[in-house]
């Protein structure tokens, strides 16, 4: 365990975090799994407290600073218990000591929530794993030997706990945007919690819709939302992209074992012109500019820009009030330029011996507006839907659209979906 009075900067993706998260948008996201059998509390605790000795940075706290937030070392210790808030329920309070993580469960399903200041979805995804391969060495050892989780994390400890943003920092040109001015806005009523709506379906079916286009996953999802969105546009917003930002898992591209943030944003555009909907325009669109952003000069020059305003030196002087009120401006301005955002968090790979034990698995991330989270496991894919509006209508016109074409989906609300006549 890590010992009282140590500390951490926050990385450079963690800084905006606790400047712009609040009651509304509360800067959390959730990993679920459901097993095949009922949650047990004891084995659980256990297994929680075993998976804290190899990931000792989750016990650290926030606290704000006179120029920074900074992450410190306390002595609260994480009680699992039953699940009894709203999906993504805020977890960071400005001046109040938190943990910044929280294990739940209901029936058969796990949940870890995360407040994305302390990690991005690959490390807290590694915690999960860890969390559940002790879980179930507790509760079948017979199965699952003990040493299973450990052969998850084979980074020591100082790697995972490492700033990417610094070790691979170099001074780069930026490169000028080129997405067309401002973006379309979804609107409507705003519920009173998140509306979260996943859709379970064959891995292998949507993977092979998404090669007979010549495309990704990534890409044929985000071409069916962005039609999706389209059929709910009034015909004087066409004009007007729709933008879909794509976070994207840096150690994809730059060597880092890091269970820290390490992620950049790109975004991705199109416009339609009087109705039409041209699927294959679409997906070849979106393939060249994924194909243009996901380069690792593109991607260093992000990371360059990221960490231009943390080494301004203005700014490195600057008092903490005055960063929370300039990072909530670029928040809202860079909101504009955005209609809603599509995280694909990619396949968990599990160990053989606890595969039998493990149905699905599934993602959800707090949103001031949409945001779609996807992931698999074995041939179980989940998009999960978080939105803040009470209306529901591109949920239904994305999952129609893939009933349509042959896949069959199993939809799980947390609020009723009324069917339109």
């Amino acid at each position: 365990m890590n010992q009282a009075g140590s500390w951490l900067k926050l990385d450079n993706a963690g800084k905006i975090f606790p400047s712009t998260s609040g009651k509304r948008n509360t800067g959390v996201f959730r990993f679920s799994c459901e097993l095949t059998e009922r949650i047990q509390k004891a084995p659980l605790q256990q297994a929680l407290d075993q998976t804290l000795e190899c990931f000792p940075h989750f016990l650290y706290i926030l606290r704000n600073g006179l120029f920074w937030y900074y992450l410190e070392a306390g002595d609260l210790r994480p009680k699992v218990h039953e699940e009894n808030t709203g999906v993504c329920s805020q977890l960071f309070y400005r001046n109040q000591r938190h943990l910044l993580f929280d294990v739940s469960y209901y029936r058969n399903r796990i949940n870890l929530e995360v407040y994305h200041a302390l990690t991005d979805g690959t490390g807290a995804l590694q915690f999960l794993q860890y969390l559940l391969c002790a879980y179930l060495s507790a509760v079948h050892p017979g199965q699952v030997p003990r040493e299973l989780a450990d052969e998850l994390s084979p980074a020591p400890i100082s790697s995972r706990a490492e700033d990417s943003f610094k070790k691979y920092y170099q001074h780069v040109k930026k490169v000028r945007s080129s997405l067309p001015g401002r973006a379309y806005r979804l609107t409507g009523r705003f519920s009173e919690e998140y509306r979260v709506t996943e859709g379970l379906m064959s891995c292998r079916k949507v993977l092979d819709l998404a090669k007979a286009y010549d495309s990704t996953l990534t890409v044929f999802l985000c071409a069916l939302l962005m039609i999706s969105i389209h059929r709910e546009m009034m015909l004087y917003k066409e004009k007007k992209p729709v933008v879909i930002t794509v976070p994207v898992n840096l150690r994809q591209y730059f060597s880092s074992e890091t269970t820290r943030n390490f992620f950049g944003n790109i975004r991705v555009a199109y416009r339609f012109q009087e109705g039409e909907e041209n699927l294959e325009d679409i997906i070849a669109s979106l393939k060249s500019s994924f194909g243009r952003e996901l380069t690792q000069d593109r991607l260093k020059s992000r990371i360059s820009g990221y960490m231009a305003v943390e080494r301004n030196p203005f700014a490195k002087i600057a008092p903490l009030s005055f960063k929370n009120f300039c990072l909530r401006i670029a928040r809202r301005v860079s909101d504009f330029g955005e209609t809603m955002v599509v995280s694909n968090v990619g396949k968990v790979k599990l160990p053989e011996e606890i595969s039998p034990f493990v149905e699905s698995f599934s993602v959800f991330a707090s949103t001031a507006k949409l945001q779609v989270c996807v992931c698999s496991c074995g041939d179980a894919l989940s998009v999960g839907f978080s939105s803040r509006y009470e209306d529901t209508d591109i949920q239904r016109n994305f999952f129609r659209l893939l009933s349509g074409m042959g896949v069959d989906v199993e939809i799980k609300s947390n609020a009723s979906v009324r069917e339109k006549d």
